[in-house]
């Protein structure tokens, strides 16, 4: 996959998730979030600090693209199940749940066209 068709799938990616976001929040009712992610526990935090150093290490051995798409899904996900079961009330939990599956679709998408 050349440079530029993996910016272009980021740039769509990007946008899709944005008007999703903005359509939640206003049907959802769902708060505007600080603008940098907090987490909702210290083992949250720690569990990202350790996947952002494996995302490191990966990056040295597998295609970057590939390991990019890859962490942002499971940091979604991650996030998604720390927000649903924690911060329930919030709704901020649907977001990330659709980041997740926008993640995913990208990732096959990516893996296929590889």
């Amino acid at each position: 996959m050349s440079g530029t068709h993996f910016l272009i799938v980021i740039l769509v990616a990007a946008f899709i998730n944005t008007v999703f976001y903005v359509y939640a929040r206003k049907k959802l009712g769902i708060s505007k979030p600080p603008w940098w992610y907090k987490p909702v526990n210290s083992t949250q935090g720690l569990v990202e600090v350790v996947l952002l150093i494996l995302l490191g290490f990966s990056l040295l051995r597998f295609p970057p693209e590939i390991m990019l798409i890859f962490y942002l899904f499971v940091i979604n996900g991650f996030r998604t199940f720390m927000e649903w079961k924690y911060e329930r009330e919030n709704k901020q939990y649907v977001h990330y749940l659709f980041s997740t599956f926008l993640s995913l679709v990208i990732f096959i998408y990516i893996c296929i066209f590889i």
